[in-house]
């Protein structure tokens, strides 16, 4: 009698899951799809396939796959109308997730705008398992609630909802694979280890930021199963790096075959030189070597873009010491760092600050130029007010989720604890694998996890004032 009874809670308990989950992707698709179509009606579709980053780019080797069954940047992105003349020269510039998406989206409508609004509907995946992350790291249900409010309503998570970018895929497969790997780690079983991994493997062609992470997890799998047994943790470990690059190695042979590269992507070395080298150029207030720029050649190609990682290891090895310096000055940017000066340049029209505007302002803080800085404020355009309100909610953010981390280091055990070290491991490595050049879009994969510590450290904060009062 006593089984049944058991077996029926447990269903309960599923049931309940299940209907909470689909509740919170009901919440978010109507608030992701509602903006996306008053988007559209103000500013028409032409507003999610933006020039000014890699939307038009994105759709443009869709269409080179489609007309060419080639995965090629020939052509001009800017243009509808024009078309590149065959043959085409295949490229590894970009990873083809995102474009696959495209191309299936276009087969079945005969159009890249309904990808707008599917879009959205799967981003919107990524509050609900905001949520069940959360009470995974913590189980509290207010944590959880506002944890994943923040993220559906934090003001990046909305726009990109619907753009044509990487981000509409790989942020809810990305949390999927994190969620799926979690639930191994607490319930031991392998079908959430191997499904996790086959999850990371294919949010790997989507955007290939995670593909240094795959042998980190390698490792985590490893010395978890060598607890139970060392023939065990052999056997799993080998199935478990089978699996973490069965999707990714697909396109790493295909690179070799058709470019002889193993490089998942050779825009490497653009932003080795254009990002880092570039960067500590201007820095150091030294000229560019461009020895490599003035040939000219195919700068999509795999031989361009090692000479311009060549060039660019090789000077920033001269610097080492002000290369490090310069580079850990950047590194806390990118969690408040925002974006919202974009935003605002975008929906009302006016023109942004320059690119480089916030680089300039690292290195005049960095040289001791207080005043320069200053200078520098005051001159941009009226978006900067957007940047300095957002830095100043996301510095408040970052204080919050840094309690919160430590706290949930020093009250947690066991499996709970690695799991929270496993997160902010994830933290580090998206800050140090991005560029300095900060693109605050990047950090939108982690923003879940920064969210969930931030409530964290508030309730702890909270708690902490109530006992001094």
């Amino acid at each position: 009698m006593f089984i049944p009874k058991l077996s029926s809670f447990a269903r309960s308990c599923g049931a309940r899951k299940i209907s909470v989950f689909w509740r919170w992707w009901l919440l978010a698709a109507i608030v992701y799809l509602s903006i996306s179509i008053l988007i559209a009606w103000h500013y028409g579709f032409q507003f999610f396939i933006s020039h000014q980053d890699d939307s038009a780019t994105q759709v443009l080797m869709a269409k080179n796959l489609i007309s060419y069954g080639t995965f090629s940047l020939d052509g001009d992105p800017s243009s509808i109308v024009k078309t590149p003349i065959p043959p085409l020269n295949p490229t590894n510039f970009l990873t083809p997730g995102y474009s696959f998406w495209l191309v299936f989206i276009y087969i079945i409508f005969k159009s890249f705008t309904p990808a707008i609004f599917i879009g959205a509907l799967i981003f919107a995946f990524s509050v609900p398992l905001t949520y069940f992350i959360a009470k995974e790291v913590v189980d509290n249900e207010k944590i959880a609630f506002w944890s994943s409010i923040l993220f559906m309503l934090e003001p990046l998570s909305i726009y990109h909802s619907g753009i044509l970018q990487t981000e509409q895929l790989f942020v809810p497969i990305f949390l999927a694979g994190i969620y799926l790997f979690i639930r191994y780690l607490r319930a031991n079983n392998k079908k959430f280890l191997y499904c996790s991994l086959f999850v990371f493997s294919a949010s790997v062609l989507v955007r290939p930021i995670i593909f240094y992470f795959l042998p980190v997890l390698i490792l985590i799998i490893a010395i978890h199963e060598s607890g139970m047994s060392w023939k065990n943790s052999i056997i799993c470990t080998l199935a478990s790096l089978l699996l973490a690059y069965s999707v990714v190695g697909l396109w790493l042979v295909r690179n070799k075959i058709v470019l002889n590269t193993w490089q998942i992507s050779s825009n490497q070395g653009a932003v080795l030189y254009a990002h880092h080298y570039v960067l500590l150029s201007r820095y150091l207030n030294i000229p560019e070597q461009g020895d490599v720029i003035s040939l000219n050649p195919d700068p999509l190609s795999v031989e361009y873009n090692n000479a311009l990682k060549k060039v660019a290891i090789g000077e920033i090895s001269k610097y080492k010491s002000d290369y490090l310096k310069m580079y850990s000055a950047y590194l806390p940017l990118f969690f408040v760092s925002n974006g919202y000066n974009k935003l605002i340049s975008r929906f009302v029209g006016i023109a942004d600050f320059d690119t480089k505007f916030r680089n300039d302002l690292v290195i005049n803080f960095l040289r001791g130029d207080v005043l320069g800085a200053f200078k520098l404020l005051l001159k941009t355009p009226t978006p900067v007010f957007g940047f300095l309100i957002g830095l100043a909610i996301w510095i408040i953010i970052s204080l919050f989720a840094l309690v919160g981390f430590w706290n949930l280091i020093f009250t947690s055990k066991g499996t709970r604890r690695l799991i929270i070290v496993i997160l902010g491991f994830l933290l580090i490595y998206f800050a140090a694998v991005s560029t300095p050049f900060i693109v605050a879009r990047y950090r939108l994969p982690i923003n879940s996890f920064i969210f969930i510590f931030a409530m964290i450290g508030f309730y702890f904060l909270k708690d902490k004032l109530r006992q001094w009062i």
